[in-house]
């Protein structure tokens, strides 16, 4: 580095609040006025060497000129490093100053900026629980499941406006209310079948709730279906088993295995012509009973 006063000083002028603070430099510059011969010599050195042909004959005093090359360019390199860290001092030195400065002025900066985080983190928490608090009041005006609602998380940003989350909240206020409506109908549809049927319509309705109602209704025919099959081979099963029965001892016995069904019953039926005496097991009167009650027949208890 080679001082030289001729040189013009730049300055900088920063703005500090209402100061202003001034930084002068001088651009680096070395001086370097034999380059050029330097470069001549290089260029002559370069032009003999690379024409250079090693045979056994140069092979010592080729190897002596290549140390002596390398030796010439370390030295340059050397003295390169050497000026380059000279010159590189005053910007180093200028750098930490400014480190330091911008450490200071970040720590007031974010010192600040954690308390306005919290603010906005209270604010934005106060958003949500006012959408939130309207969403229910919306939906309760109506008679809809808020939880239904999908919360698009737009909605609590500060920037999002109140007309878009408006429009958004009340399409999907509007397609729980046709939904609703669709269930109710459905459920009357249900219900109505379930009568038809005989089977109880609660559980159902329930599965309105997981699938579509003509799948539902597709599987009220197919369980009644499968109820009505198992109720004859059940009634079948009976009725075979009950062609076994004899009574002894008051006991309705299987008389092919012994063993013992139920208690065996005594009825009397009187008609004009003859008094019948019928027996079985209570489940043989049950079905006896209701038959005539299918039929028509007026049945009373009589002392």
């Amino acid at each position: 580095m080679v001082d030289n006063p001729k040189l013009k000083k730049e300055q900088e002028i920063i703005a500090l609040g209402s100061k202003q603070y001034g930084i002068a430099f001088t651009p680096a510059k070395i001086d370097f006025p034999e380059y050029e011969q330097m470069k001549s010599s290089v260029d002559a050195i370069n032009a003999e060497f690379t024409k250079y042909d090693v045979d056994t004959n140069n092979f010592k005093s080729a190897k002596e000129a290549r140390a002596r090359l390398n030796k010439l360019a370390k030295a340059l390199n050397d003295k390169k490093i050497t000026i380059v860290k000279e010159a590189d001092k005053p910007v180093l030195v200028f750098k930490n100053q400014i480190k330091d400065l911008l450490d200071e002025i970040g720590q007031a900066s974010d010192h600040i900026g954690n308390q306005i985080k919290v603010f906005e983190d209270n604010a934005k928490k106060q958003r949500e629980a006012n959408i939130n608090a309207d969403i229910n009041k919306r939906c309760k005006e109506v008679g809809v499941d808020p939880s239904k609602i999908e919360i698009n998380q737009k909605w609590y940003n500060k920037s999002e406006p109140y007309a878009t989350y408006e429009k958004e909240v009340n399409q999907q206020i509007d397609f729980l209310l046709k939904e609703k409506e669709q269930l109710t109908e459905n459920i009357k549809v249900v219900t109505a079948k379930a009568n038809e049927l005989g089977l109880p319509y609660q559980h159902w309705v329930e599965q309105l709730n997981n699938a579509p109602l003509s799948d539902v209704l597709g599987e009220m025919d197919k369980y009644s279906q499968e109820v009505k099959e198992a109720a004859e081979r059940d009634k079948k099963a009976k009725l075979e088993a009950q062609k076994n029965i004899v009574e002894k001892n008051g006991k309705a016995i299987n008389k092919e295995t012994g063993e013992v069904q139920a208690d065996y019953h005594i009825a009397y039926l009187i008609t004009k012509k003859a008094r019948i005496k019928l027996g079985g097991t209570q489940y043989q009167f049950n079905q006896l009973l209701q038959y005539l009650k299918d039929m028509g027949f007026k049945i009373e208890k009589v002392k």
